[in-house]
This record gives C-alpha cells, structure tokens and sequence, in this order.
C-alpha cells in the first residue's frame, strides 16, 4: 500500500479515537453512567475500530519509510496510543476522572503529534 494510504487510515482513526473518548467523557461529566448509555456498545466498537485503525496504518507508515528498524521516537508514541487503548473504561469511572480525561487527552495526543511531525532523536 502507499505511504498517503496508510498516512490516511493512522488519521482518520485518530478521529474516530477522540470522538469516542470526548464522548465517553462529556456523557460522564454531565452525569451520565455507564449502565444508562444506550450508546456504549457504538462507543465500545468506535473506539476498537479506532484503535486498529491507528496502529495498522501507524505500522503501515513505520513500515514504508522505515524498513531497516524504528527511530527512537516511535516507542514514546507507542506507548501514548496504547494509552488511549485502554483508557475507555476509565472516563466512565467518575466525574472527576472525566473532567481531567478532557484535558489530559489532548494534551497527549498533542505529544504524539509533535513526536510524528518533527521525529526527534531520529
């Protein structure tokens, strides 16, 4: 596959990721619970449609250009988009954690853009 194909799929999952995490966490923050969603199956598939989406086309990418071995910026971003992986179930645990979730995710996602654009210690 081409570099813009994959390049598109790691994109629009990361869209697909943080509609379904802002979600999560707006439903929470106005008290919503998790037994009350009628949307938490949709939200479950976004977010794990999501989640394939930006690992196959970040591997796809890594793949592409980087063929012989990873640059040392790869394993920070790694470890940011597993991050996002497993943080579903806590933006439904409480208010609080819902309220910190809408900050703390951008600014994380903000970290993995700046680790893909200017690619330190490459």
């Amino acid at each position: 596959m081409p570099y813009e194909f994959y390049k598109v799929m790691h994109v629009f999952g990361m869209f697909l990721l943080f509609l379904s995490l802002g979600g999560i966490s707006l439903f929470t923050i106005n008290g919503g619970k998790k037994s009350e969603n009628k949307w938490k199956a949709i939200v479950a598939i976004t977010h794990g449609v999501a989640t394939l989406l930006i690992l196959a086309g970040g591997f796809g990418l890594l793949a592409v250009k980087y063929s012989a071995g990873w640059p040392v910026w790869v394993y920070p971003k790694i470890f940011i988009w597993l991050l996002f992986g497993g943080v579903l179930a806590l933006a439904y645990k409480s208010e609080k954690i819902a309220k910190a979730l809408w900050v703390i995710l951008p600014l994380l996602g903000g970290i993995a853009t700046i680790l893909a654009v200017y690619k330190p210690y490459e």
